[in-house]
């Protein structure tokens, strides 16, 4: 054996025996470089695997042990479409391209056939197809419709003919791009939550004087639990004795609050010393209020500071 020969023995040897991946048939024509660089391994390591002396010889029919890590075939298969390469098939199923290449005898990198079915390794990442959407069964005149496996805001919207922004502002959605199976939506406007409660008297300070009340104060206390000389709006019992917060322009009764189809619901008084009721939903972080001909609006998210101080309070309360 010349020199030469005995240096690439005596490199080889200092090299680790990789366990086997694969056998492979060497090809006509095929060097031993050729088969190294096709499945991304050194003729060194090839040589040392099967014990080969001459790296510039090897007989074509003879089959050479491939080092690397094992790699087998799975049950996934790929069919190659137009535009596809070895390398994004691989990145497609997290694989790497030698093992692609192994598993299905590939010789070279740069090459898949149109049509071919490609076996894929053992520890192919194969994603799942998404669940078909439950149908949606539309009812004529329906005012609620409750979420299906599948389905969107933006198909349950197209089905009742709605613009997508109506059921956001009619319903407590926090994430219009998430709606949970079996959540019932609004189609309509829905009905003043109030509409079934007991009624609660509101104490109504004097036309166009805004309200400062102080509840650690007896006097004040004593004032704003009287009767009001202005007309109640709707009854004349009072719950519970008035706990007045101030919140920006609002003065809200939290002694009063009353649980109200999933929200919770308070006598207020705007700035005139009009009375209102508002209403806060904490899975929603939004709010609604009633107008000035006691309908109450749609529900929005919070704008100002005031508005989210009090969504925070009202649902740290709750808590």
């Amino acid at each position: 054996m010349g020199c030469k020969g005995l240096g690439v023995l005596v490199l080889t040897a200092l090299l680790p025996l990789s366990a086997t991946a694969a056998t492979i048939t060497v090809q006509s024509g095929e060097t031993l470089s050729d088969i190294a660089d096709r499945y991304g391994v050194s003729t060194r390591q090839l040589m040392r695997q099967n014990g080969l002396r001459n790296a510039d010889h090897v007989e074509a029919g003879s089959r050479l042990e491939v080092p690397g890590p094992r790699v087998s075939a799975g049950p996934g298969r790929h069919r190659v479409q137009r535009g596809d390469t070895l390398d994004d098939i691989a990145a497609r199923y997290r694989v790497s391209s030698r093992d692609l290449m192994l598993v299905n005898g590939l010789r070279d990198a740069n090459h898949v056939e149109l049509g071919q079915t490609l076996k894929l390794p053992s520890n192919a990442v194969i994603a799942q197809p998404k669940p078909k959407p439950a149908p949606i069964q539309v009812t004529p005149g329906a005012r609620e419709h409750t979420v299906g496996r599948g389905q969107t805001l933006t198909q349950i919207a197209r089905a009742y003919e709605l613009p997508v922004a109506t059921l956001i502002d009619i319903n407590p959605i926090s994430d219009p791009n998430k709606v949970t199976v079996g959540t019932r939506l609004y189609l309509t406007a829905p009905e003043q939550p109030m509409a079934k409660a007991e009624p609660v008297a509101m104490a109504k300070p004097k036309p166009k004087v805004k309200p400062q009340p102080q509840p650690t104060s007896t006097s004040t206390q004593a004032r704003i639990n009287s009767k009001p000389k202005a007309q109640p709006q709707a009854a004349t019992v009072v719950a519970k004795g008035a706990d007045w917060r101030t919140y920006g322009p609002l003065q809200v009764d939290w002694a009063n609050w009353q649980p109200m189809g999933g929200s919770q619901v308070v006598p207020s008084l705007n700035a005139e010393g009009q009375a209102l009721y508002l209403a806060v939903n904490c899975d929603a972080k939004k709010l609604n209020a009633t107008g000035a001909d006691g309908s109450w609006k749609t529900w929005a998210s919070p704008k100002s500071s005031f508005e989210k101080d009090l969504i925070k309070d009202r649902c740290q309360a709750r808590a």
